[in-house]
């Protein structure tokens, strides 16, 4: 007969119970997936009340799942797989938001190290079977998705961003995630003994790292995120605040671009580059326009204009802006919208190239 796994055969075989400890590992791993779409799904904005209320109580449910598990680790009795679902269930949640908040803004390194980290858990849950790994392991995973919500809602609360808010970001997890610890210690005593040293190592760590990718202009710059950017061949706002803009349609195909990625440029003319990027309500904060050059000999980017300018939070589909480049050269061009300390928000590549055949239907018109 097959040995190969056949739930459906052996829940009919086997008790309840029995069943569900043979496949406490599938069931735990199927726990955050579908937490992680769930909330993938249902998060819209970063700066609403509920879903802020959601996060917070997939933090709160987390941690105290933890503190049961130091609890049944002290007692040395087996864990009871609903309690390891839920915190796992937790986890997905807020993975699943902080990815698609921090993937909206525009960069796949903010997605890719969300994704990472969710990968991380669920490997290291197959292989974590001692009661004391599993505490350490999920308190420093709770940390981490901890710090990611503080430096999210942080700046929303303050209505600005920076380097300064940013570490006010990281010093309150600090003190959440110590007292946290101290809760922890006042719990199981036990328990703390054997968890306290390495889950105090791995803070530090996630806390370096977390610097390190900021500082470097890796994480997005969240609350912000991009919510279209196209390069035009003329815009000017309308006298009822709107924009009027004159493109060239992207392709059938061009599933995720506003604008044709080939700028059909004719004698003289000038290109415009125009972005909408989402701010949370009474957040001011400044941006840039990176107008950049592709250098074919030295096989590098060049900028060649960089354009600041001040947005105001609050519009759902996002504070527009444009920036203008005066008779661009032939050749490859990007322009990136950037926070005022270089981080990337988004950015459009395209093709400057002789005036001639113009995207199929023409130069169009359409208000912004």
């Amino acid at each position: 007969m097959s040995s190969r796994w056949n739930p459906f055969r052996d829940k009919m075989t086997l008790p309840l119970k029995e069943y569900v400890k043979k496949y406490e590992r599938h069931i735990g791993a199927a726990a955050i997936i579908f937490g992680f779409v769930w909330d993938s799904i249902t998060l819209a904005r970063p700066d609403q009340l509920l879903g802020n209320i959601i996060l917070v109580t997939y933090l709160i449910i987390s941690a105290g799942g933890i503190l049961l598990l130091a609890g049944y680790a002290k007692k040395g009795t087996a864990v009871p797989l609903l309690l390891l679902a839920l915190i796992q269930f937790s986890f997905g949640n807020l993975a699943g938001g902080f990815l698609v908040i921090y993937g909206r803004s525009g960069t796949f390194e903010g997605s890719f190290l969300f994704l990472f980290i969710l990968g991380a858990f669920i490997i290291g849950n197959e292989f974590l079977r001692d009661k004391y790994s599993r505490v350490n392991f999920h308190v420093s995973t709770w940390f981490f998705l901890s710090l990611a919500y503080f430096v999210l809602v942080v700046p929303m609360v303050l209505g600005r961003m920076g380097d300064t808010v940013f570490v006010l970001s990281g010093a309150i997890s600090l003190v959440v995630a110590s007292c946290f610890l101290l809760v922890l210690y006042l719990v199981s005593k036990k328990a703390a003994s054997f968890v306290l040293p390495k889950t105090f190592f791995s803070i530090v760590v996630i806390f370096i790292i977390f610097n390190a990718l900021y500082f470097s202009n890796i994480i997005p710059p969240v609350p912000l995120s991009l919510r279209g950017i196209g390069v035009y061949h003329f815009v000017e706002k309308t006298t009822e605040g709107d924009y009027k803009a004159i493109y060239e349609k992207p392709l059938w195909y061009e599933f995720f671009r506003d604008t044709n990625k080939i700028f059909n440029k004719f004698e003289g003319e000038d290109a415009y580059c125009f972005s909408s990027v989402f701010a949370p309500v009474r957040m001011s904060t400044g941006i840039n326009h990176r107008w950049e050059y592709y250098n074919e000999a030295l096989g590098n980017w060049r900028t060649t204009t960089l354009v600041s300018f001040p947005i105001v939070g609050g519009r759902d589909s996002g504070y527009r802006g444009y920036s203008q480049k005066s008779n661009p050269p032939l050749g490859r061009w990007r322009c990136s919208v950037e926070t005022a300390r270089g981080a990337l928000i988004g950015r459009t590549t395209f093709n400057v190239v002789i005036g001639g055949v113009v995207a199929p239907g023409g130069l169009q018109e359409k208000i912004l």
